[in-house]
């Protein structure tokens, strides 16, 4: 294999690690609205599919299918409180009222009031039926509990699905396999081909000894 070749094949695999680099930082920034500073967002796995429903055309986030990552935008300023819209999906904590379970809810906003210590949001699931404020099924937060954790930003199904297959011990196992196997085919190669130029010199040699005498 000629020295050019070599470089050749050695820039279309630089070019090619690059394109895969370039497009995974804008796929991520993309879903970080459209931001590569992730100083003041979490991503989390949603769980459950209460967000599941039936895509609310015109929002930002039009759903959230079971397996999500999402990526949450933390708030706590009063701009932010101000900033936010019926339609908006908010991450917060919540105690289930029944179990006294806490827990953490990512529900869209279907109304917004204002009272003496703040605003008021009225979240509710996209599958859930009712969603009418006064349904037992929706959830109360307000701007001065503390308990908002962020606006969602954006959503990967994609991500979501990697990171439920790598948290599995299977999922784990490839991690470790994959890159493994691939360093040791590689080493196995280059010994391959050190013995073949080797033995190449060899046969030459002795055919030119030959011819010499």
């Amino acid at each position: 294999m000629s020295v050019m070749e070599v470089s050749r094949r050695k820039a279309i695999t630089l070019v090619a690690v690059l394109a895969i680099a370039v497009s995974a930082v804008w796929y991520v920034a993309d879903k970080n609205g459209g931001s590569l500073d992730f100083s003041d967002t979490e991503v989390r796995v949603v769980v459950s599919a209460s967000m599941d429903g039936e895509p609310r055309s015109g929002y930002d986030i039009e759903s959230i299918p079971v397996g999500s990552m999402v990526f949450i935008r933390h708030g706590g300023s009063d701009s932010f409180y101000s900033s936010l819209e019926v339609g908006d999906v908010l991450t917060f904590h919540y105690k289930n009222p029944a179990t006294r379970e806490d827990m953490v809810v990512t529900h869209r906003i279907i109304a917004i009031s204002s009272g003496p210590s703040g605003y008021i949001y009225t979240m509710a699931g996209d599958a859930i039926v009712d969603r009418s404020p006064s349904s037992p099924s929706t959830q109360t937060v307000t701007s001065a509990s503390g308990d908002i954790i962020g606006k969602v930003t954006g959503v990967s199904p994609t991500l979501g699905s990697l990171v439920e297959v790598f948290s599995t011990f299977a999922g784990k196992v490839l991690l470790v396999v994959i890159p493994c196997s691939i360093l040791a085919v590689s080493g196995i190669w280059d010994i391959v081909k050190t013995r073949r130029g080797k033995g190449s010199d060899g046969v030459r040699g002795s055919i030119e000894g030959d011819k010499e005498e």
